[in-house]
């Protein structure tokens, strides 16, 4: 008899790991997840292959693409990646009893890959928000979508890991990681938890199998509400290259080595940053009296403050606390710096160091080509390459004149290898001959 008792005792206090089943979620919830198919015209600078006129007339060619969304609101709204729909002529919705319909594009925002659309439909049953911060790693996480044009494919994991910033700051690095299956077609589709809320928006894959990336709902909600409103984000702008604050670098401004903070490695001229009397070298610890320290945490506290507001900064400045207001601008279009010439194809503004630009930016380099500005979604970023890098060597050639780069490009066979240097640290870095 004591036997037994223990027996149930046991089985009574032991965890459950397996979930009963998702059945009742998906029954409820995937009828709130759209298919969406969309067409784009491509212009004749970016055919290949077959497409090419044989006269040598080059035209325009459509592309088709499929991806996922899910309803934001009864009248319409629906939300979906940024990469979904972009660049797209014509947008179809197809709901779960089959229906299709055209949908418009309401806003667009490239840095959190976020996308409103909008069908002329009523009655539609919009999905429950949760609550992404209150997420743990280990909960249960359901994907619904169309991965490869498999409608209302369920796939179920976990949430692997928080705050992951593998797409160069994009959604501010905090990615949720899950490894419920995603695969491309499950872009903009939702992430749900075991009570059938969306904590996050299916995004990205990495290499490797579980590996699967969603924005969280929570960095979502307000980007979505501003895009219903305006139709797109302005943000505050502060005009300075930054990046983490190591250990080694911690040590060398002389501060003690577990010091957190975003180090300012420049300073944009005529930015509110240079107006405020921020420099190079100032280590940033607090926003507002919150702790910043990752460069996506600054970039996140700048950005979420709107145009002409006021911020206070904390720095570190040669070892010694400093506390200075900073009035923020409005964010340009595309990107920040007016220092180089126009982007080119790489997506890199780069600018010939010369003795003037030495002077006006500080600079420790005496020749080369300057990195100042980058486009975050350019192949030039997706390869590695930063702002504030210099380069010095492309393709075996040195690079001392915008020319050198060219030159290099055009006796380029497939790949161009780069040498630059990040700080004192030499880094080799390869682009393609045809971005």
């Amino acid at each position: 008899m004591k036997r037994l008792l223990l027996l149930v005792l046991l089985l009574v206090a032991s965890p459950v790991w397996a979930h009963d089943s998702f059945a009742p979620i998906v029954k409820s919830e995937r009828i709130k997840v759209v298919h969406i198919s969309t067409k784009a015209t491509l212009p004749a600078s970016t055919q290949r292959g077959p497409f090419i006129d044989p006269f040598g007339r080059p035209g325009p060619r459509k592309q088709s693409a499929l991806g996922s969304g899910f309803i934001y609101s009864a009248d319409g709204y629906i939300i979906t990646n940024n990469h979904v729909v972009e660049k797209a002529d014509k947008i179809e919705v197809t709901l779960f009893d089959g229906k299709q319909t055209t949908a418009k594009v309401i806003g667009t925002d490239p840095m959190t890959d976020l996308a409103l659309i909008k069908v002329e439909l009523k009655g539609l049953n919009p999905v429950k928000l949760g609550d992404s911060d209150k997420v743990e790693v280990g909960d249960w996480a359901v994907a619904i979508g169309n991965p490869l044009g498999l409608d209302y494919t369920v796939t179920a994991g976990i949430i692997s890991a928080k705050q992951r910033d593998i797409f160069g700051g994009t959604a501010y690095g905090q990615f949720l990681q899950t490894d419920a299956a995603i695969n491309p077609g499950n872009s903009g589709g939702p992430l749900f938890d075991d009570q059938g809320q969306v904590i996050g928006i299916n995004t990205a894959i990495a290499q490797g199998q579980g590996l699967g990336f969603a924005i969280p709902i929570n960095l979502a909600k307000t980007i979505i509400e501003e895009l219903k409103a305006h139709g797109k984000i302005e943000r505050g702008w502060l005009g300075v290259g930054i990046q983490e604050l190591t250990r080694e670098l911690a040590e060398s401004f002389g501060l003690d080595a577990s010091t957190k903070g975003v180090v300012i490695n420049s300073v944009g001229e005529g930015s509110p940053a240079q107006l405020a009397g921020l420099a190079q070298g100032d280590v940033v610890v607090k926003v507002n009296g919150k702790p910043v320290e990752k460069p996506t945490e600054l970039q996140q506290a700048i950005a979420e403050a709107k145009p002409d507001a006021q911020v206070d900064m904390e720095v570190l400045r040669e070892g010694q606390p400093k506390r200075i207001k900073v009035k923020l601008g409005r964010r340009p279009e595309g990107d920040v710096s007016n220092l180089a010439e126009e982007p080119n194809p790489y997506g890199l503004k780069l600018e010939e160091v010369t003795p003037e630009l030495i002077k006006k930016l500080n600079l420790p380099f005496k020749s080369g080509l300057l990195i100042t500005d980058i486009d975050p979604d350019g192949v030039a970023f997706e390869q590695g390459l930063r702002a504030g890098d210099l380069m010095v060597e492309a393709g075996g050639i040195k690079t001392y004149k915008l020319a050198d780069f060219d030159r290099a490009i055009a006796q380029a066979k497939s790949k161009i290898r780069l040498l630059v240097k990040r700080g004192d640290k030499p880094l080799y870095l390869a682009l393609p001959k045809n971005p």
